[in-house]
């Protein structure tokens, strides 16, 4: 059973591993770029994706590897702390007509996802490599 407590979420780590899986995520991209794979123009849709999916599942292994209590609610405050960017990203400019990704809820909401599943994948598989095989903080 995981120490999922909102009292062991630190929000410090939350914030620092949302930035590390936008900076991987954005490398992740530019190197899908670089080889060709990826067009850099927008309509990449699954490879925008696949680097979005690899940076935050690394965002969720560096907090993983660092705060091994709740993994899980870490990488729910992943999501949030996209959702609060998007919000303000849109806000900020609303001349964009249909907004950021498009405008479409269910791109939001899959894209949304996919960042909380990888996250929180990310947070248990750095817990498990921590933790000594068998035993489990409670």
């Amino acid at each position: 059973m995981h120490s999922e407590h909102l009292s062991n979420v630190h929000p410090g780590w939350v914030v620092g591993g949302w930035l590390v899986s936008i900076a991987v995520a954005s490398a992740a991209y530019l190197a899908l770029v670089g080889l060709g794979l990826a067009s850099g123009v927008g309509d990449d849709a699954v490879w925008s994706l696949f680097s979005m999916a690899v940076g935050f599942f690394v965002g969720g292994l560096f907090v993983g590897f660092r705060w091994t209590e709740a993994p899980i609610l870490h990488g729910l405050l992943f999501g949030l702390i996209s959702m609060a960017v998007l919000l303000v990203a849109n806000l900020l400019v609303p001349e964009a007509g249909t907004g950021f990704l498009g405008g479409s809820v269910a791109l939001v909401l899959g894209v949304l996802l996919i960042q909380i599943a990888a996250a929180v994948g990310g947070g248990l598989v750095g817990r498990r490599a921590v933790l000594p095989m068998g035993r489990d903080l409670t």
